[in-house]
């Protein structure tokens, strides 16, 4: 069906470049100002059309005692989805396929509060706004979204380790409406809200000169409830899903610049459709195994140190 899954292939090598670039103030005593700039890229070997950029730009504020004010903004631009079934294409000819290409394009506004709370222990505090906009022939798609979340790291831990904690809840409201007004059954609603928790953690497991080897695991859980009330709207209406994701990692560093990470990532989705939806429909539930190779460099482009001036040479014409 080459109109409804417009991809080459189902699996594929992604490459993913990025470029980050952060400016820092140290003011002393623990404050600190820092603005940082990301962009990268996602190009796949076969299936080019769901290629996508993104760009990223925040600021941080830092006080003593790791207190820390965040601000964030992410831009997405034409993110491919999938080809959807459009209700309002009315083709000239008999047979001919009534499923578009659907893309949006995303922004995220967020802000961040740190907090310690002992001495290993530290309480995050977020929000984001999302808002999607898709492309015209889906424009019911459009939405926002409001998160909250609330998190707790364990920092300081033997062999340098780390271990988060962190929850939120989340609420997506989309349009479910378009321009057109005379088609005989509403749009459907993508509406839904839910729960997400994370668990990960990350520890030292050698060290050798300027060798480190780290090791990270992690875990997600997220749900949606689609909050449509349209019977006619078969694959949301009651529809309810959980997704479970878990992403095992070992780095290798060899300080101060490079760093080697390898790893494998595997999700899993399932879809409880509501009654009204087709029998054989299993609309929604996927799975992914991803096994990857990351390869990064760090480093200080440029270093300024603030001395008090000699007031003998001050003094000097």
């Amino acid at each position: 069906h080459p109109d409804r899954y417009a991809i080459e292939t189902r699996d594929d090598v992604v490459l993913n470049p990025s470029l980050a670039t952060t400016w820092e103030l140290d003011r002393g005593r623990g404050r600190r100002h820092a603005l940082y700039l990301r962009g990268q890229g996602h190009f796949h070997a076969e299936n080019g059309k769901t290629d996508f950029r993104s760009v990223s730009i925040g600021w941080r504020e830092s006080w003593s005692r790791d207190r820390r004010l965040a601000f964030s903004y992410y831009l997405l631009p034409r993110y491919y989805l999938r080809q959807l079934f459009d209700d309002d294409v009315a083709p000239p000819y008999a047979g001919l396929s009534r499923y578009r290409r659907a893309d949006f394009s995303l922004q995220i506004a967020s802000t961040g509060w740190t907090q310690r709370l002992t001495r290993r222990a530290l309480l995050e505090l977020g929000y984001q706004v999302e808002r999607r906009n898709y492309n015209h022939d889906f424009d019911e798609r459009d939405s926002d979204l409001h998160q909250g979340e609330l998190g707790v790291s364990l920092v300081r831990l033997p062999h340098r380790g780390t271990v988060r904690l962190g929850g939120g809840y989340r609420v997506s409201q989309a349009r479910a409406k378009d321009a057109n007004e005379a088609e005989p059954l509403p749009d459907p609603d993508v509406s839904y809200h839910g729960l997400s928790v994370g668990l990960g953690g990350r520890m030292e497991l050698a060290r050798g000169g300027p060798w480190r080897l780290l090791g990270d695991l992690a875990y997600e859980l997220e749900t949606r409830r689609y909050d449509s009330d349209r019977p006619t709207d078969r694959y949301h209406f009651g529809r309810d899903d959980i997704r479970h994701a878990v992403e095992i990692g070992l780095r290798t560093a060899y300080r101060p610049h490079w760093s080697l990470r390898g790893f494998y990532r595997f999700e899993n989705n399932t879809s409880t459709l509501g009654a009204t939806a087709p029998l054989s429909a299993d609309v929604g539930s996927y799975r992914v195994n991803q096994a990857g190779l990351a390869i990064e460099w760090a480093g200080n482009l440029w270093t300024q140190t603030a001395t008090e001036p000699d007031s003998d040479a001050a003094s000097q014409p």
